[in-house]
């Protein structure tokens, strides 16, 4: 074999490998020949889209606990939307109101999705639930999530022509008093004492002239974050609860926020709470011997004549 013949062999073999290593790349991100003819998923439209505009009218539930697809459970706010075809659209948002969670249910049983459907769509990154399990129609449905934000948009402002105004003259105003302002009065706790593990129920008492008492927003610090609750909590309610495992001696307040968007809070609307130990409990001793019933021989012989004496030193010692 010449060397034109062995140049030209190591150029076939090099491009051999290059076509393989080329189609090992491709694999994963393609469909196989058989996947011509699978049915693509629906197109779904997006939370920021639905959740500033509508509430959701299959459900729609604030501050409660969601277990959401492939995560696991969150508390906040969920909406879920019903969608053509059988399919919904979940849509979960934290109550700070930072980035949520989309969650697009699609109805295999209505898209008619074989089996093998289903594992190939599992494999890239879809998850199957039954819906029966999660309040919706007892059907098969694969759900995919993704994040959005729940911040609502500022909306655009169309600018104006600017006109430059006329100079004036500048007149300091003279500050007159104070008009009324908001405030929080009291925060009462019940109860304020007693033993772990002890849940406490909190009511805050505040007042915002401007609205006629109406508060926007209450912001509960508990002082306690045992058992993997969380310390500060906020809400329109002006109840909370708090349970504390520990025992010791806490101080909770809470501040709150009137409708102007300033907060508020002050020394009357702070309480301390003491969580005592749970006292031990006195195991009860059992004598390795019980008593022998009845008296002595002895003592019997005895006791008529101490009853005598009992007599003579009552009669002779009686208190008069």
């Amino acid at each position: 074999m010449d060397k034109i013949q062995k140049a030209n062999i190591r150029k076939l073999t090099a491009v051999i490998s290059a076509l393989v290593f080329a189609s090992n790349l491709l694999k994963p991100n393609q469909l196989f020949a058989g996947d011509v003819n699978r049915t693509e998923p629906p197109s779904f439209p997006t939370c920021e889209s639905k959740i500033f505009s509508s509430n959701g009218d299959h459900d729609h539930t604030v501050n409660g606990n969601f277990y959401v697809i492939g995560v696991g459970w969150r508390f906040g706010t969920d909406d879920v939307y019903t969608l053509s075809n059988g399919n919904y659209l979940q849509c979960y948002c934290p109550n700070d109101r930072s980035t949520g969670i989309q969650s697009d249910w699609w109805n295999a049983d209505n898209a008619d999705l074989s089996d093998e459907d289903i594992s190939f769509y599992k494999s890239h990154g879809w998850f199957e639930e039954q819906g029966k399990d999660r309040n919706l129609p007892d059907n098969t449905f694969l759900v995919k999530n993704r994040d959005f934000s729940c911040a609502q948009p500022t909306p655009m402002v169309t600018p104006t022509a600017t006109l430059t105004p006329t100079p004036q003259p500048t007149v300091t105003p003279t500050p007159g008093p104070e008009g009324p302002q908001s405030r929080c009065f009291d925060l009462e706790a019940n109860p304020s004492e007693g033993t772990s593990p002890l849940t406490v129920r909190f009511t805050a008492h505040a007042d915002d002239p401007v609205t006629q008492g109406k508060i926007k927003d209450y912001k509960f610090d508990f002082g306690d974050a045992s058992g993997g609750q969380p310390q500060v909590w906020s809400q329109t309610d002006r109840v909370a609860y708090h349970k504390y495992e520990l025992s010791g001696e806490y101080t909770a307040k809470v501040d709150i926020q009137d409708n102007a968007g300033n907060w508020r809070g002050s020394d009357d609307c702070r309480v301390k709470i003491k969580v005592n130990q749970i006292p031990p409990v006195l195991g009860a001793s059992t004598p390795s011997k019980l008593p022998t019933t009845g008296l002595p021989v002895a003592l019997a012989l005895l006791a008529p004549s101490l009853t005598g004496i009992g007599v003579y030193l009552y009669r002779r010692y009686t208190l008069v």
